[in-house]
């Protein structure tokens, strides 16, 4: 049925896109009344009767819930799992169920695979395909910042640097000049000491409503110096990035918005994404605060896409969390500032999309449009409360510019990590073993593809072939139902692990490995959780403790 028909969609829905629409604003209903629960008082909630009796109720249907929804799509041992283990399978079953419902949704909507846009259909499948350069996911060559010219200096960038071109690094090279992993804009930051003017109160400038304020999207040389040209001039700017990383290795930059007092820029950072060096002559320049919210990940992704670096920021995620607010997310802070109810619905939204409709635009242009106006109200309340407390915020900012993107390195022994994650006691030598390979493989495979390893094989699966040790290729298609495309197309190579681990089964005390444990737990992980609106995966990547 084609959302142009006058049938209506399951005779209550004007179309598909109707339906899309009063679906994601009931979840996201669901989501905010379960946010304001009073989980800090959960345990004396618990001490009455009534409330327990209701609760361990309601967990015992939703447990059953997802066992029904679990036993459709992949065979397991429920009742070997605890509490934990059901929760975690719930996210692995979320990916398939998102995409079974929105290729049903397409399918309802006469969208096919044939009939999208060859535009569309391209960029969605890998835009990373087209980058000047490619990118380099090998575990061998480090990740070579891709500065090549220093505005704002105070130390000069290495001659080296200067002289390099963007393609692989030699690593003797490296071995001679150590200098060229360095962070080019360390000393900056360390010297940079915020102005008294903005150590002082201000009139919080509300801005124009998004309707009336000037929006310009940035997808060629020309708009990028009207941009440049407006920019240059200010001394605030919001800014903030859209990533995508669920069919990335390493994941990369599709938009980047940037708010002035008075204008706001939303930049095509696919199409623009050689040329926006050109950035740091604003975003390096002392003299021009630039305000963001929680730019920890920001700060890495400017580094490994663009090659560019902050100086002087104010990051309000930060200052939240100075003067102690209840809820340091930015749509608190929309809300508790603004009256503006942060239009979520757009958040696991995939920023690939081109074109990018209407609603991603808008939701990318509130990210930033109303930042000032927190960072005025945030400036202001720091002050009230202490002397320093300003200051503490720059000084916490000035260490998170200082983050230096690295390429995420494999630990063979990072499959204990999801051994232990996943609760299982009872694997023995074979088990391990192929966990240990698979694990391996499944990271190798990401890299060679530039995939995440989610998009190779969720945990649970991995987990579920290793405890299953299937003995030939049938065996393993038949342990699970819905087959990943790069498990399908490496059938034979994962046929061959596991016959290695049942020849060579790992020899290793369990009761020293459970121990152990603690070693691997889940505080020494560094989880990146990035999703996607057409697949709604959690991506987990370990990363060895330093």
């Amino acid at each position: 049925m084609s959302s142009t028909d006058s049938t209506k969609f399951l005779d209550l829905f004007n179309n598909v896109d109707e339906y899309k629409q009063t679906i994601c604003s009931k979840v996201i209903d669901v989501i905010r009344t379960s946010n304001r629960l009073g989980f800090e008082n959960f345990e004396q909630i618990m001490t009455i009767n009534s409330c327990q009796e209701k609760m361990n109720l309601l967990s015992e249907k939703i447990l059953n819930r997802i066992y029904q929804l679990k036993s459709h799509i992949q065979s397991s041992n429920w009742n070997q799992f605890d509490t934990d283990e059901k929760l975690e399978q719930l996210i692995d079953i979320n990916d398939t169920l998102f995409e079974r419902i929105a290729s049903a949704l397409d399918e309802a909507d006469g969208i096919t695979k044939t009939s999208v846009s060859t535009t569309v259909r391209q960029v969605l499948e890998k835009p990373q395909l087209k980058f000047k350069h490619k990118i380099n996911n090998s575990t061998q060559i480090p990740f070579i910042p891709k500065i090549r010219n220093k505005p704002n200096a105070l130390t000069p960038l290495p001659t080296i640097i200067m002289q390099m071109d963007m393609e692989p690094i030699d690593l003797e090279l490296l071995q001679r000049h150590p200098e060229v992993l360095d962070h080019p804009y360390f000393d900056e930051i360390e010297a940079f000491q915020p102005d008294e003017i903005l150590l002082k109160s201000v009139m919080p400038q509300y801005p124009k409503a998004i309707e009336e304020t000037k929006c310009l999207f940035v997808d060629s040389l020309d708009k990028l110096k009207t941009m440049m040209d407006h920019i240059e001039i200010q001394s605030e700017l919001a800014v903030d990035l859209e990533h995508h990383s669920y069919r990335s290795y390493q994941g990369f930059t599709c938009l980047m918005q940037i708010s002035s007092r008075t204008e706001d820029f939303l930049i095509d950072t696919l199409i623009l994404r050689d040329e926006l060096s050109v950035l740091n002559n604003v975003f390096t320049n002392p003299k021009i605060v630039k305000v963001f919210h929680g730019a920890d990940w920001d700060i890495e992704w400017l580094q490994k896409d663009f090659g560019i670096y902050i100086v002087n920021m104010f990051d309000t995620h930060q200052a939240a969390k100075e003067l102690k607010l209840p809820t340091l997310s930015l749509a608190y802070l929309l809300k508790t500032y603004c009256n503006i109810d942060a239009s979520k619905q757009f958040q696991l939204a995939d920023w690939r999309i081109r074109p990018l409709p209407n609603e991603y635009l808008r939701y990318a242009q509130e990210d930033t449009h109303y930042l000032l106006y927190i960072y005025d109200r945030l400036r202001n309340q720091l002050i009230e409360k202490s002397s320093d407390a300003l200051q503490s915020v720059y000084k916490k900012s000035k260490i998170v510019c200082q983050k230096l993107y690295k390429k995420p390195v494999f630990d063979e022994n990072a499959y204990k990590i999801l051994y232990t994650k996943c609760h299982k006691t009872t694997f023995d030598g074979i088990q391990l073993a192929a966990l240990k390979l698979l694990y391996a493989w499944r990271d190798k495979i990401a890299r060679e593809e530039d995939e995440s390893t989610s998009y190779v094989t969720p945990d649970l699966m991995l987990i579920h072939l290793a405890e299953l040790v299937p003995k030939d290729v049938q065996g393993i298609r038949a342990s699970c139902k819905l087959i990943p495309e790069l498990v399908m197309k490496n059938l034979e190579e994962i046929h061959q692990l596991l016959i290695q681990a049942i020849e060579k089964p790992l020899e290793i005390n369990m009761d020293e490995f459970l121990q152990n444990k603690r070693t691997f737990s889940s505080t020494d992980v560094n989880v990146s959780t990035e999703s996607s609106l057409n697949n709604n995966i959690k991506r987990v990547r370990f990363v060895p403790e330093t």
